[in-house]
């Protein structure tokens, strides 16, 4: 009988079964969806009935700019933060998840009117307490942007953690690693790329409106940022599918939250720098204006896709799944 040598390489033990994401975070998005057309359907009809003179010019400048937008951050905020959560704590599912989505759907109805009312009072008051028209007009954008993402945290991402965790007793334990396919990450990272840029180009239109841009373009920014959304988003997705291997162990939203969160940072300084040497140029002269706004627009694209690639190398990390 020969006992086994003490000197011999450890074996590996062998790594539990892969299981697929849970379908949950995907009906929780299809909740907060249907419930935001809801909102909104509820709101154009308010308006029709007391102001039948608004043209449709209105409705796509101004209203339907910021319904894409909040759809946008709304679905994947919510698909984000449910994944994390399940993750983080070791859930494949929950039983019976009807209740979970209905009292989500609820609680989110209730909550955005309740704060709409309260927002639009709040507004009314800071707009006769500060001087619309002169300096306090860039500190009324800067705090009414900061009030509409306070909101949203009320109104969408605060509910859902507490009816996650309320539920938690209708949980399902995992059981082996998450493996995530890497299609689904590239479209998580792109988006969060989009909904940042989507916010902060909405915020500097709202500071630099009636200073910088003309009146041909009041009202058709949002529209504009729209456009370069979709691009911008179709550039980080396609970097973001070829850093990422097929299939990823485990969604790791933390890292890639940091790895979208370097990819701004390396973008926005390359932004700065762009308008820096091109407000240079300009003051020199010989230059034309359009030329000089299709260039670095250009470059900005397509300096996208290797900031997308040393974002995702310096912050997620991704380790390929393997049966």
């Amino acid at each position: 009988m020969t006992e086994p040598n003490p000197f011999a390489p450890e074996q590996p033990a062998p790594s539990l079964a892969l299981r697929r994401p849970p379908v949950l975070p995907l009906h929780l998005v299809g909740v907060i969806l249907l419930m935001s057309v809801i909102g909104m359907l509820m709101s154009v009809i308010g308006w029709l009935m007391n102001d039948v003179a608004t043209d449709a010019n209105f409705w796509v400048r101004y209203v339907a700019t910021y319904w894409v937008s909040h759809l946008l951050m709304a679905g994947l905020a919510v698909y984000w933060l449910a994944q994390v959560y399940m993750e983080r704590h070791g859930l494949a599912s929950y039983r019976q998840p009807a209740g979970l989505l209905a009292s989500y759907g609820l609680a989110y109805l209730l909550l955005s009117w309740g704060l709409g009312f309260v927002s639009g009072q709040l507004y009314m008051w800071l707009y006769e307490q500060v001087d619309v028209y002169g300096s306090g007009r860039l500190l009324m954008s800067l705090v009414w942007w900061c009030i509409g993402l306070l909101n949203f945290c009320l109104e969408v991402l605060l509910p859902l953690w507490l009816l996650l965790h309320l539920f938690r007793h209708r949980a399902e334990a995992a059981v082996g690693d998450l493996q995530v396919p890497g299609a689904m990450l590239a479209w998580c990272f792109a988006l969060a790329m989009v909904v940042v840029f989507l916010q902060l180009t909405g915020l500097a239109t709202q500071l630099v409106s009636g200073m910088l841009y003309g009146y041909e373009l009041e009202g058709w920014e949002g529209l504009i940022n729209l456009v370069h959304g979709a691009l911008y988003l179709l550039v980080a997705f396609l970097a973001a599918r070829a850093a990422l291997p097929v299939q990823v162990r485990g969604f790791n939203g933390g890292r890639l939250a940091l790895a979208a969160l370097i990819t701004l940072g390396l973008w926005i300084g390359s932004a700065v720098l762009c308008a820096i040497i091109m407000l240079a140029l300009l003051m020199v002269g010989g230059v034309g204006d359009l030329g000089l706004l299709v260039f670095f627009g250009l470059l900005q694209l397509a300096l996208l896709w290797p900031f997308s690639l040393l974002g995702l190398r310096w912050g997620y990390r991704a380790q390929a799944a393997q049966a």
